[in-house]
């Protein structure tokens, strides 16, 4: 990933995720500036914990879903691929003319990656809204986890990018060259991690149909660059959305149930009462 965006959202990230403790703790004396270093690596590790330990929880329903998935990509590594990045290149087929467009879209990917949690951030302390706040952070949680996750994938399949010309089937495992990272995509992750938190945080079709046209469009952009296969973007893609479902998932169950806290200060004792 380009660096810049690397630096932008670290410092989003760290940002809101103190102001949201912060904000917490309004009405009471604030806590300690070792506190609120506690409470951002309790937040995070307890949110990559979560998503890492997710696939441990999965129903039977989910487990199927997962195995149809993978036979999917396999099926897609050996027969899909190739032919769709043959007519990407030669650009004659009418059923490619939509994901030429968004191809189009795509390569300003490194705008609305860095934009919208900035927007969200800016509209949330403007306006001292919680939820956006909670939604830039989760977008950018979103966003480093599932890019560890394809980084790691990368260098273990070490598979060959479509401008290497070496065809689909070329993997080399453990290689960390950046010609034999192409699965899975990593842009493609990063953008669906994203659409898909602000898509489930406001479940509404006015924001999830552009959020996941605009992820699509990274998606399509990989694919007419030449550096990524189909099955490459797909499982970026899958990766994506489910670290951002995960996430989201988490926190709705935790803002709908009741939970009684203590809290101690130097001159007086009490609770905090969530629900």
């Amino acid at each position: 990933m380009n660096v810049k965006i690397r630096r932008y959202t670290i410092i989003n990230f760290i940002i809101i995720l103190f102001m949201q403790k912060a904000g917490i703790t309004q009405d009471m004396p604030s806590p300690s500036n070792q506190n609120h270093f506690n409470n951002f690596v309790l937040t995070v590790g307890g949110d990559i914990l979560h998503v890492i330990s997710s696939p441990f929880h999965m129903n039977q329903k989910e487990r199927l879903n997962l195995i149809a998935f993978t036979a999917f990509t396999a099926i897609s590594v050996g027969l899909l691929d190739k032919p769709l990045d043959k007519d990407f290149i030669e650009n004659e087929d009418t059923y490619l003319l939509p994901a030429f467009g968004l191809a189009k879209v795509g390569h300003s990917y490194n705008y609305f990656l860095i934009g919208l949690p900035v927007i969200t951030l800016s509209g949330g302390l403007i306006y001292n809204n919680s939820k956006l706040l909670e939604t830039t952070r989760l977008m950018v949680e979103s966003y480093f986890i599932a890019g560890a996750i394809t980084h790691i994938g990368k260098n273990l399949f070490g598979r060959a990018r479509p401008f290497t010309n070496e065809g689909p089937g070329q993997f080399q495992w453990l290689n960390f060259s950046h010609h034999k990272h192409s699965f899975p995509s990593g842009h493609t992750a990063g953008a669906f991690s994203i659409m898909t938190v602000l898509a489930k945080q406001y479940n509404r079709w006015q924001i999830k149909i552009p959020a996941y046209t605009l992820a699509l469009a990274v998606a399509m952009q990989r694919i007419d660059s030449r550096n990524h296969w189909g099955a490459d973007v797909v499982v970026g893609g899958a990766i994506g959305y489910w670290v951002g479902s995960t996430l989201v998932n988490r926190y709705k169950k935790k803002n709908q149930s009741l939970s009684i806290n203590p809290y101690a200060f130097v001159d007086h004792v009490g609770f905090v009462i969530s629900f």
